[in-house]
């Protein structure tokens, strides 16, 4: 039996970019996508399971530490957005995680939130878990 398609999270306040990025996962990877502003990130983590959030750095460390944080105490791992090179060198909370330069490209988003799924597994948490 293939395995279940990753349950994907797109929190983005620009709609636009949320629906292009849930196009290109839908192409390249077998998932099931949800598009929430940020505002409602909190909400939909306590709400739905997620294996992966797709969410924009945020320009402050501490927004970005109390984001990452939230998406991993729900069980999931966070994929950054970022149009800043530092993110992804700079010993960050964002470098920690899979970061894609923004605009996005199909095949780097799709690498980096396997990357994330496979993160997941790695924590001794199953795909296949659906708590």
């Amino acid at each position: 039996m293939p395995p279940a398609p990753l349950r994907i999270l797109i929190a983005d306040n620009q709609y636009l970019i949320a629906m292009e990025v849930e196009r290109m996962l839908l192409e390249t990877i077998a998932c099931t996508v949800v598009i929430t502003p940020l505002a409602r990130l909190q909400d939909q983590l306590a709400t739905s399971h997620f294996d992966v959030v797709v969410l924009d750095a945020a320009g402050t460390e501490q927004l970005n530490v109390s984001r990452a944080n939230a998406i991993s105490a729900a069980g999931a791992k966070p994929v950054f957005l970022s149009s800043y090179i530092d993110h992804g060198r700079n010993q960050s909370i964002v470098s920690l995680h899979p970061v894609v330069a923004k605009p996005p490209l199909p095949e780097p988003l799709a690498a980096a939130v396997l990357e994330a799924a496979n993160r997941r597994t790695s924590d001794g948490e199953s795909l296949l878990d659906n708590s």
